[in-house]
């Protein structure tokens, strides 16, 4: 029985859910402005973070869109979604909510997010392990991340002593559980930096083309990395600098994976884009061939019919009547540009088919189809087996 695949419009969903909560977390800050709750960043500030991982869960929606069966895209849609739950504290605290409500979801987000960057950086770009060897990094990752989040409605900040959930541990145990939890945190910091130095083997064992693909994220784990053992021991001053310089290390990202789908073809991603493209720029003539025919035939039937009936029927027959053949012209324009390897073979096929019509020697039909294969799927050898009619003495 084959694996169960997500739906590919989840992930377009949680694309929309994820780019909505930046929007509208950060117009909340501004609307609240000295009102933001204390310990949260600025409008400013979170603008720019928004800006920095804006691209991840669009560049997961992409890879998940194609490949469903592929955790990457997955990874990247969930590490987008965590950061837009840390950032919708204000929104819940400016609503009424108790306090604690909006640090279990901050801290809920921010934890989720540090272990899904930990399979993030440990898993690209196949999908699976660099080896074995690196089970115990996941295992980790699950475990300090899944007891992370159990602990903390448990946890009592005396510096925050409002945000103290229900069920907070006071006293001894509660300083105790707090401790244990800052060591549990840096640990997490400590596997996702251990995650991005599983690039260097990786790209070491790999081939031409995946080291290729490897060499723009490597760069940017690299950025990252540097980025957070200068943040978490505070030698980066909060602020401004922090945000842009954070924002910068996760948008390179984004952009690394772009340029790996991009110009070496990882994920084989030519195809969603060819379509995404073609159908956005179907979608924007034929609704401007429609109002243009519209405003064309109102002023024209109007007097006579009474009403302007008449003429959004009369568009909409033309709308439909252009839409295949505007299609078709379109999608062969938007595959020249974006997807060239299915418009190149489709035009060895095209010219395939041709020959035939007046090819009669089997040979060369032969040759024909041996060279088209070629050009169309690339396969390491061709050969052709024909079966020898019945009766035929043998040569």
């Amino acid at each position: 029985m084959a694996p169960h695949r997500p739906p590919t419009w989840l992930a377009w969903l949680l694309c929309a859910v994820t780019l909505g909560m930046y929007a509208l977390s950060n117009v909340f800050r501004a609307l609240l402005g000295d009102h933001v709750p204390a310990g949260d960043q600025g409008w400013l500030e979170g603008t720019i973070g928004a800006l920095g991982f804006a691209g991840i869960p669009v560049v997961g929606t992409l890879i998940a869109t194609r490949l469903p069966g592929n955790p990457i895209g997955w990874l990247w849609c969930g590490a987008g979604l965590a950061y837009g739950l840390s950032e919708v504290a204000p929104i819940v605290a400016a609503a009424g909510s108790p306090s604690w409500v909006a640090w279990v979801l901050e801290s809920w987000g921010f934890l989720s997010l540090v272990g899904l960057l930990v399979f993030v950086f440990l898993l690209f770009p196949t999908g699976g392990l660099p080896s074995p060897r690196w089970r115990w990094l996941a295992r980790a990752a699950v475990t300090g991340t899944g007891l992370l989040v159990l602990a903390v409605p448990f946890i009592f900040d005396p510096v925050e002593p409002a945000a103290a959930t229900p069920w907070a541990l006071n006293g001894e145990p509660g300083r105790y559980l707090r401790d244990v939890v800052a060591v549990a945190v840096y640990a997490m910091v400590c596997l996702a930096l251990v995650a991005m130095s599983s690039l260097a083997p990786r790209f070491h064992r790999a081939g031409p083309v995946e080291r290729r693909q490897l060499t723009w994220f490597l760069y940017a784990a690299v950025l990252n990395a540097l980025v957070i053992v200068l943040d978490v021991p505070g030698v980066i001053p909060r602020g401004l600098l922090d945000a842009a310089l954070n924002a910068v290390g996760f948008a390179l990202l984004p952009v690394a994976v772009g340029v790996a789908m991009f110009r070496y073809r990882l994920y084989e991603i030519d195809r969603i884009v060819s379509r995404t493209v073609s159908y956005g720029l179907l979608s924007a003539a034929l609704i401007g061939l429609y109002l243009l025919v519209v405003a064309l035939l109102r002023p024209l039937l109007e007097p006579l019919t009474g009403s302007s009936t008449l003429a959004v029927a009369a568009s909409t027959l033309a709308v439909a009547a252009v839409f295949n053949p505007a299609r078709r012209r379109l999608q062969s324009v938007v595959d020249r540009r974006f997807d060239r390897a299915r418009y190149d073979a489709g035009r060895a096929v095209d010219a395939f088919a041709r020959r035939l019509r007046n090819q009669v020697d089997l040979d060369e039909i032969s040759a024909g189809l041996c060279a088209t294969v070629i050009a169309t799927v690339a396969p390491a050898r061709v050969a052709v087996w024909l079966n020898r009619p019945a009766g035929e003495p043998r040569g």
